[in-house]
C-alpha cells in the first residue's frame, strides 16, 4: 500500500485532534480571564445576530473584527455615507465596551468633525446630540466610573454647545433651552419638591423624562444648585457642572483634578453668561451675566489654587482674569458698590498687578477701554453707537440696571476720550454729543424700514420703556400679510420676514374698570388687622421687622421685590408683573428714583424689613399706566425686602 494513500487521513486526524486541544487550551484560557477579570462580553442588543454570534464565539478574535469595522468606518466617512456611520459606530463601542478612548473618538467624531459637514444648523443639532446621548446614555452605562467618560461629556455641555466657536451653537442653546423648558418649566429654577416627589400626571411625566430620556437625578441636581448656585438650568455651561459633579462622586481620587477644572471653568462661565433672556417676540435666546453667581465662582478658583499646586500659577491668571471681568460686569449693571468691593478684593489678591494705589473703579473700568480709545474717532464713535444700541435693546426687554449701567460707561468713554482729544483739532477729532448720538441709534432702530431691523412689537416696547409717542403711519406697522401655511404668516413678497405688527384690541373701558377695581379692592383690604393705611392712601403690611437703620431721601437702597395687580375678578393680588427673585437678581436704584408709593414706604422701612405694600394708582402709574403689565389706574402690590442702604 502506498504511502501517499494515508496521507489525507493523517493530516485530518491531526486536525481534529489540534482542534480539540485548542479547545481545551481555550477553556483554561476563558478561565483564566474570568478569574482575573480580563474578559468582559455583554450582550450587544443591536447587532444583526450573525455578527453577534461571532463576537462571542471567536473571544479574542473580536479585536480583529473591531478592526475590520474601523476600516470600513473610514471609508463610510470618506464617501460621506454619516447615517450609516451611525449603526457601524455603534456596534464598534459595543465590541470595546469598556475601552474609554472608543467612546471618546466616535462621540468627538459625531459632534465635531461630522456635524460641521452639514451646512443648516438644525442638521448640525442632530450629531451633535448623538454625540452626547452616545457618552451619556451608552458609555457611563459600561463605564461608570471612568473619569474621562464624565470630563467628555461635561466638555460637550461646556465647549461644543457653550462656547460661540460653531456657527451653529445658538441653535444648540436654543434646543437646549427648549428640551429643558419642557421637563423644568419657564421660569428658570426647578421646582425641586415636585420633581422629587412628583403628585400630578404631569410632573410625573415630566420627572420620567428628566430621568429616563436626559439621565439627571433631581436629588443631584439640587445638590449642585445648592452648592454652585442658583443655576441656570436650561444653559449648557449648567450641565457640564452636574456631570463633572456626578463625576467627582463615581471616580478614582488621583484622577479629579480634571473634573474640578471644569467645574470653576463652567462656574467663571455662568458667572459670565448664566442668566437667560428670552425675548418671545423675536424668538432669541440672549445670555447675561448672573452676578449672583460671583462669589462662588471665584471661591471655586479659591479652591482649586489650593488643590492645584502644579499649575497655580496658570489658576491665578485664569482668576485675575475672571475678576477682572466680574468687576467690569457688575460696574455695566449698575452695582457700583460691588464692583468697587471686588476691585478692593483684587488689588489686595494681587498687589500692584491689575491695579494701581488710589485707582477707582470707574478709572479701572476704563482702562479696559484704553486700546478702544486709542484706535481714533470713528471706532470709538462706532463703539459708543453699539453700546446705544444694546441699551436700548435692554431697555426694550426690561433689563433696566444693564441699560443704565451701559448708559453711565458710554458717557464715561465720552468723557475721556474728550480729554484726550482736547489739545487737538477739535473739528477733526471731536466726537459728536451724546444726545446727538443716542438720538441717531434711536431714529435708526426706530425708523427702519418693514422687514428690516427689529421685530415691530420690540420697536414698540422700546417706545414704552422711554415713553415716547408710537410714530403715527409707520411703514413698519402697516405691511400687509399674505397667508402661507397653517400657523405661519410672513409679509408679503414670499420673503422670510418678522411679521408686521398688529395693534392689539384697546379696552376703552380699561381705566373706569380699573379705577373701580381698585377701589374696592382698597376698601376691602384696610379692614385686615394687620393692614395699616397712611394718609396718603398708601397700605402696607409687615411681613418681617427689621431692627436696621432707616432709608433717607438722600440714600441708594438694594431691595428684592415682587410687583402684582389686582384680579378683576377675585379682588386678590393678580399676577405677577415684575419680580426681582425671578431674575436671581437685587434691584438698586435711589430712594426718590422710584414711584411715590415706593419713596414714601421705602423711608419707613428699617433695613432688613420685607413688607407688602398695596399702592393707590395715583401713587404708582396713575392714569397713564406702564404697558405692557400695567394697565391705566391700577392699584399695585408689592412685596418689598430692604436688603441694604448704600451711600450714594
Amino acid at each position: 500500500m502506498k504511502p501517499h494513500r494515508f496521507y489525507k487521513p493523517v493530516l485530518a486526524l491531526l486536525t481534529v485532534a489540534l482542534l480539540v486541544g485548542v479547545n481545551f487550551a481555550q477553556r483554561e484560557l476563558t478561565a483564566e480571564r474570568n478569574r482575573l477579570k480580563l474578559t468582559r462580553v455583554e450582550a450587544i442588543e443591536s447587532m444583526p445576530p450573525a455578527m453577534a454570534f461571532t463576537a462571542v464565539a471567536l473571544g479574542g478574535f473580536r479585536g480583529l473584527i473591531s478592526n475590520a469595522l474601523w476600516i470600513r468606518l473610514n471609508d463610510l466617512q470618506l464617501d460621506e455615507k454619516y447615517f450609516e456611520m451611525v449603526q457601524l459606530s455603534d456596534w464598534i463601542t459595543k465590541m470595546q465596551p469598556h475601552f474609554v478612548a472608543v467612546w471618546v473618538h466616535q462621540a468627538w467624531n459625531l459632534s465635531y468633525n461630522i456635524s460641521v459637514k452639514f451646512p443648516d444648523p438644525n442638521d448640525r443639532w442632530f450629531w451633535v446630540n448623538r454625540g452626547i446621548e452616545l457618552l451619556r446614555d451608552e458609555a457611563l452605562k459600561y463605564n461608570p466610573n471612568e473619569t474621562l467618560i464624565y470630563r467628555e461629556l461635561a466638555w460637550h455641555f461646556q465647549h461644543k454647545m457653550g462656547a460661540n466657536l460653531d456657527n451653529a451653537h445658538n441653535t444648540y442653546k436654543s434646543e437646549w433651552y427648549r428640551m429643558m423648558t419642557e421637563v423644568l418649566g419657564s421660569q428658570g429654577k426647578p421646582n425641586w419638591e415636585e420633581l422629587l416627589n412628583p403628585q400630578t400626571d404631569d410632573a410625573k411625566h415630566r420627572t420620567k423624562l428628566l430621568r429616563e430620556k436626559y439621565k439627571l437625578d433631581p436629588k443631584l441636581m439640587r445638590e449642585v444648585d445648592e452648592k454652585y448656585g442658583p443655576l441656570e438650568w436650561r444653559l449648557p455651561e449648567t450641565h457640564a457642572i452636574y456631570w463633572a459633579s456626578l463625576g467627582l462622586k463615581n471616580s478614582k481620587p488621583e484622577q479629579l483634578i480634571t473634573l474640578r477644572r471644569v467645574i470653576y471653568q463652567s462656574m467663571q462661565l455662568a458667572a459670565q453668561r448664566g442668566r437667560l433672556i428670552f425675548n418671545p417676540l423675536t424668538r432669541r435666546i440672549d445670555t447675561s451675566p448672573n452676578l449672583v453667581a460671583i462669589p462662588m465662582a471665584n471661591e471655586g478658583y479659591e479652591q482649586m489654587m489650593e488643590t492645584a499646586l502644579d499649575s497655580k500659577d496658570n489658576v491665578m491668571n485664569a482668576h485675575a482674569n475672571f475678576l477682572k471681568q466680574a468687576i467690569t460686569d457688575l460696574y455695566t449693571h449698575n452695582r457700583e458698590a460691588d464692583a468697587a468691593r471686588w476691585h478692593d478684593y483684587l488689588a489686595k489678591k494681587y498687589p500692584n498687578r491689575y491695579t494701581r494705589p488710589g485707582q477707582t473703579v470707574t478709572e479701572f473700568v476704563l482702562e479696559r477701554y484704553k486700546e478702544l480709545m486709542d484706535l481714533g474717532k470713528d471706532k470709538v464713535q462706532s463703539a459708543i453707537e453699539g453700546m446705544f444700541t444694546r441699551t436700548f435693546y435692554d431697555l426694550a426687554v426690561g433689563e433696566d440696571d444693564h441699560a443704565q449701567g451701559y448708559l453711565r460707561l458710554i458717557q464715561q468713554i465720552h468723557k475721556e476720550y474728550a480729554k484726550r482729544v482736547e489739545r487737538s483739532e477739535r473739528d477733526r477729532v471731536d466726537l459728536p454729543p451724546l444726545p446727538k448720538l443716542r438720538q441717531l441709534v434711536l431714529d435708526r432702530l426706530i425708523d427702519a424700514p418693514a422687514g428690516q431691523g427689529w421685530n415691530p412689537q420690540l420697536r414698540l416696547q422700546l417706545l414704552t420703556a422711554l415713553n415716547l409717542p408710537v410714530p403715527k403711519d409707520a411703514p413698519w406697522l402697516q405691511a400687509p400679510i399674505v397667508a402661507t401655511s397653517p400657523g405661519t404668516q410672513v409679509a408679503s413678497g414670499g420673503t422670510n420676514r418678522p411679521p408686521p405688527f398688529i395693534p392689539p384690541v384697546v379696552d376703552t373701558n380699561a381705566p373706569a374698570t380699573n379705577l373701580k377695581v381698585g377701589k374696592e379692592f382698597l376698601a376691602k383690604n384696610k379692614q385686615q388687622s394687620d393692614v395699616v393705611e397712611r394718609p396718603s392712601g398708601l397700605q402696607y403690611r409687615v411681613l418681617k421687622a427689621g431692627t436696621g437703620k432707616l432709608p433717607t431721601e438722600k440714600d441708594k437702597v438694594r431691595v428684592h421685590y415682587t410687583g402684582r395687580v389686582v384680579d378683576k375678578k377675585t379682588l386678590q393680588p393678580g399676577g405677577v408683573f415684575d419680580s426681582s427673585y425671578e431674575k436671581n437678581l437685587p434691584a438698586e436704584f435711589d430712594v426718590t428714583g422710584v414711584i411715590k408709593g415706593w419713596i414714601e414706604a421705602l423711608q419707613l422701612m428699617p433695613k432688613g424689613s420685607k413688607w407688602q405694600l398695596f399702592i393707590p394708582h395715583y401713587l404708582a402709574y396713575g392714569e397713564r399706566g406702564s404697558p405692557p403689565g400695567i394697565g391705566p389706574n391700577e392699584v399695585l402690590i408689592f412685596e418689598v425686602e430692604l436688603l441694604d442702604i448704600l451711600s450714594k
